[in-house]
């Protein structure tokens, strides 16, 4: 089995004075790994944006990368240079837990966007991107990238997301874990550490919300299960995840809401969710008549049957990379095909 983190490369990039839309200003480090080379006419870059809490890693994994990266699969990495940053507060970028804790500035979903071009741009020196693909947060973050920069690249593809507002149970939920960590007496605002039970039981909600509902229920028929799989969920969070951490990325959606500008988006762009995802789920209609309004805009709703996992269906590419691979065929031409077409 290929270990695609040894083949990726890494890079860093430093902005000195990177301005927060929250009104702070300060020197933040970015992070990408890549795969490939780009060529010499540099048009095969493609830009792949992890979700929330997650990094570049994400798509290393073998559940992933096996499916998109390897010898004639839709990513092939002979084939395309693709770049993966790492999001402000997310791996190895500028996050509250490096020094600063909560006096570091509080970045929205915007400024993570604002800092991926930094790193298309100013790292690599691109200026059209063959595709840009995201997966839950990152796919929020590629319908931002269809608004904010229309012409920067060949086709979309948002995995498991929605171009609305958040609401109902996908807020609540966000809400809710917040709520956990702060009230819990062992997160001080001043500290990093000692680790939260606040963080720990945040992490068990943040698992019901991206797992499948039918799977739960397969896994746990009894009380002493469940019970154990709680408190091994809040031990692995207290070693893995920093309380200042985890409420950034989660308030950093507060500015995530796309809906009024769908019109400005250009390239064409392939919506792929999950029918058993519970927290977008309710919004699907939403969605379909949403994609009426992206000019050449198209939505799938995928049943994975015995390979379903929830939201976290995003995480196995052997799901959705077909999609990956007709979208690219799709758009290897001016985007006039029956695949977007309105009619």
């Amino acid at each position: 089995m290929t270990a695609w983190n040894e083949l990726a490369d890494s890079r860093k990039l430093q902005l000195p004075a990177f301005a927060f839309t929250s009104g702070g200003r300060g020197s933040v480090k970015l992070h990408c790994r890549t795969l490939g080379t780009l060529n010499n006419a540099g048009d095969n870059a493609v830009l792949l944006l992890h979700g929330t809490t997650g990094s570049s890693l994400q798509f290393l994994k073998s559940e992933t990368a096996d499916f998109l990266f390897g010898q004639g699969q839709p990513l092939d990495q002979n084939d395309y240079f693709v770049i993966m940053p790492d999001a402000i507060g997310h791996g190895e970028s500028s996050k509250p837990s490096d020094e600063l804790g909560e006096s570091f500035p509080q970045y929205s979903y915007s400024d993570i966007v604002a800092a991926q071009h930094a790193i298309v741009h100013d790292l690599f020196g691109i200026d059209r991107l063959r595709l840009v693909l995201g997966t839950s947060m990152g796919g929020m973050q590629t319908w931002m990238w269809g608004i904010r920069y229309p012409k920067m690249m060949d086709a979309l593809m948002p995995i498991a997301c929605l171009p609305e507002r958040l609401s109902g149970i996908n807020l609540l939920f966000r809400r809710l874990m917040l709520a956990m960590i702060r009230s819990d007496p062992q997160y001080a605002d001043s500290e990093l550490s000692p680790p939260s039970h606040g963080v720990g039981l945040a992490w068990n909600l943040f698992q019901l919300m991206i797992n499948s509902q039918a799977r739960l229920a397969e896994d746990f028929k009894d009380p002493d299960r469940a019970d154990r799989h709680i408190w091994q969920i809040v031990k692995e969070a207290e070693s893995t995840q920093k309380a200042v951490d985890v409420i950034w990325e989660f308030n950093a959606s507060c500015d995530y809401d796309p809906g009024s500008d769908l019109e400005n988006i250009e390239a064409p762009l392939l919506s792929v969710n999950f029918s058993d995802d519970v927290i977008n789920s309710p919004q699907f209609d939403v969605l379909n008549h949403d994609i009426q309004r992206v000019r050449y805009g198209r939505a799938v709703t995928i049943d994975a049957g015995g390979k379903a996992q929830g939201h976290q269906t995003l995480a196995h590419a052997e799901v959705w990379g077909q999609y990956v691979g007709e979208l690219l065929t799709e758009t290897s031409s001016p985007p006039t095909t029956q695949l977007f077409s309105k009619e």
